[in-house]
């Protein structure tokens, strides 16, 4: 059984058996990946604190025939993002990312963009950006990055450039004008599309320079979620707990 090795990032890990954790974790070679880290609960086991969620590590690890999970051997911690979750907020921000990423991911397929995605929200954690701005960020790379990201400047109907607020489709395909809408629940803003442009233009690390309200943050967070949701065709379960 060959020794393979990936630099990764933790997403969670869960208890398995008395001894063992399972790991589930990002590659930057191989995306979402699930594996087995043997003796990880004992006392002064190899492994430290490098499977604590969103570390940056080196896994070391082998296959074997009709298992889903690779076993682990080692790992090298890269960088310890351990600091991020003394704020509740940023841990329940930190997996509802995790979340999204372990439920929307193919299994085992490289997807560099979505590796890079998580290193920089974690980086902008660390920097001390404000987390709402962060997991708008996220939502707005993520929803892209998996293709399902609606275009905000055109209405869906008569495709006609948006100038003022816009509405989402009920089918959540796009965002209708003020004349084709006929149901105005959920508003898009012009700020809301101003804040969209920043982050495509921009890293987390840097904050919009314009006034954007926590009330905008919110709400803008619920669009994104919209089509998470019905993407994903149910409720992510950490979403229940961000109430930003």
């Amino acid at each position: 059984m060959p020794l393979d090795e990936s630099e990764a990032i933790i997403l969670r890990t869960e208890n398995y058996g008395e001894q063992d954790k399972l790991v589930v974790f990002f590659s930057r070679e191989k995306g979402l990946v699930r594996g087995l880290a043997k003796g990880a609960r004992k006392f002064n086991n190899r492994f430290g604190s490098s499977l604590e969620p969103f570390s940056q590590v080196r896994l070391f690890y082998y296959e074997k025939e009709k298992h889903d999970f690779v076993t682990i051997s080692n790992s090298d911690l890269l960088a310890s993002s351990f600091e991020l979750f003394s704020q509740i907020k940023t841990n329940w921000a930190f997996a509802y990312f995790a979340e999204l990423t372990e439920k929307f991911s193919p299994y085992r397929e490289k997807e560099e963009l979505l590796y890079r995605l998580l290193q920089a929200v974690t980086s902008a954690a660390k920097a001390s950006q404000a987390v709402e701005y962060i997991t708008r960020y996220f939502e707005f790379w993520f929803l892209k990055i998996n293709g399902i990201l609606p275009d905000f400047n055109r209405c869906q109907h008569c495709q006609r450039p948006i100038t003022s607020s816009s509405w989402l489709a009920p089918e959540r395909q796009g965002v209708l004008c003020p004349n084709c809408t006929r149901d105005k629940k959920m508003e898009v803003t012009p700020i809301h599309r101003q804040v969209i442009e920043w982050m495509k233009k921009n890293s987390p690390i840097c904050s919009p320079d314009f006034a954007v309200t926590s009330q905008d943050w919110k709400n803008l967070g619920k669009i994104f979620q919209a089509f998470i949701i019905f993407h994903l065709e149910e409720t992510p379960r950490t979403l229940d707990y961000l109430d930003f």
